[in-house]
């Protein structure tokens, strides 16, 4: 997958996620989670392009975006 990642339960928190991350001038892309990293196939991935993944957490965490896991390239989901 490579870059910073952040899981979320749905099609639908990627989008309001994606909404937030754009209003703080934050790029993201939406992607569907891989298989290795869910097995439900509902899940999506913001990939984060140009902030910290940290900042990216706290924006989702204030707009009640529900995370399901995160991490960057070579990490593990945390």
């Amino acid at each position: 997958m490579g870059g910073q990642y952040i899981i979320v339960s749905s099609i639908t928190y990627a989008y309001k996620g994606k909404a937030a991350l754009e209003r703080k001038n934050i790029r993201v892309n939406i992607e569907k989670a891989p298989k290795n990293l869910s097995d439900c196939g509902c899940h999506y991935a913001l990939k984060i392009l140009n902030a910290s993944l940290s900042r990216a957490i706290e924006v989702l965490n204030k707009e009640r975006v529900r995370i399901i896991a995160s991490g960057g390239a070579g990490d593990d989901l945390s």
